[in-house]
């Protein structure tokens, strides 16, 4: 997926340090190995328990993410998020280590794209979901000390016939060599991504205004959330500073789309 700045850094100049982070990946791939099919389990159950039977891929995939402690940011998983997000709804190249199937997103297109206006509506508010899924599973696992293996699953409906399945494996090293024996985080983020006609038609229908109003008052817990960990001292203040950051753009974004889709119904309506 990424690498924050120091790591992009260093990589580049020294050949010791790609190796090591080689060792890394491959370390974090061993522990992780069953990560993937764990997360099929869950899709198969998923649709097997609601008797969706129609359901139809759109993105798949998995990226690792290094992150140097003293530089924490979201900032490389949002990047991918917002690309994927593109990919999907509005025609964009996908990133490396994501495949989007043009099939999935042709029938999602044909079925929701009366309903919603149009798919690019739903590209922000899909990606802040996405966004906001992953983020509080990352700072969960804290950011100010060493991180123990962990795997965390999420299935998750984002709405629209459309639910998320995704896994995230994190882990810490403490670099001797490196870094002056601070941390660097590691992550491995497995993703599913999948449309049912059957789930969108027994969802709870809401606008897409009702749907963005919702997000924005979540986003803002969010940030409350986040000042409470950087009190209790499990964020750094790089990464709460940069995480609210990101939910402060989040905002902004989807009050803008707000007040477009409010003024759009108006003319509508006039």
């Amino acid at each position: 997926m990424g690498k924050s700045p120091s790591i992009q850094d260093l990589e580049a100049k020294e050949d010791a340090f790609r190796a090591y982070l080689q060792k890394l990946e491959a370390e974090l791939a061993q522990k992780s190995a069953t990560v993937g099919q764990q997360v099929q389990a869950e899709v198969s159950k998923f649709y097997t328990d609601n008797s969706y039977t129609d359901a139809k891929d759109l993105v798949s995939g998995q990226n690792y993410d290094f992150v140097h402690q003293q530089e924490f940011s979201l900032a490389n998983m949002k990047a991918i998020v917002d690309s994927i997000s593109k990919a999907v709804f509005a025609g964009g190249t996908p990133p490396s280590g994501a495949a989007v199937d043009s099939s999935g997103t042709k029938a999602a297109a044909d079925a929701l794209g009366p309903e919603v206006g149009q798919m690019a509506n739903l590209e922000l508010y899909i990606a802040g979901q996405v966004f906001d899924v992953l983020s509080n599973v990352i700072l969960s696992f804290g950011t100010s000390t060493a991180v123990t293996f962990n795997t965390n699953l999420q299935s998750k409906s984002l709405g629209y016939g459309l639910q998320m399945f995704t896994a995230v494996s994190a882990d810490s090293y403490q670099s001797t060599s490196f870094f002056h024996n601070d941390y660097i985080y590691e992550y491995l983020y497995l993703y599913d991504v999948k449309f049912s006609v059957q789930q969108a038609q027994s969802e709870t229908k809401q606008t897409l205004v009702e749907l963005y109003e919702d997000q924005i008052a979540v986003f803002k817990q969010r940030e409350e959330a986040l000042l409470t960990q950087l009190g209790n001292g499990s964020l750094t203040v790089e990464a709460y500073t940069t995480t609210n950051a990101a939910y402060d753009a989040l905002i902004a974004a989807a009050q803008a789309k707000l007040g477009a889709l409010k003024t759009a119904a108006a003319k509508r309506l006039n």
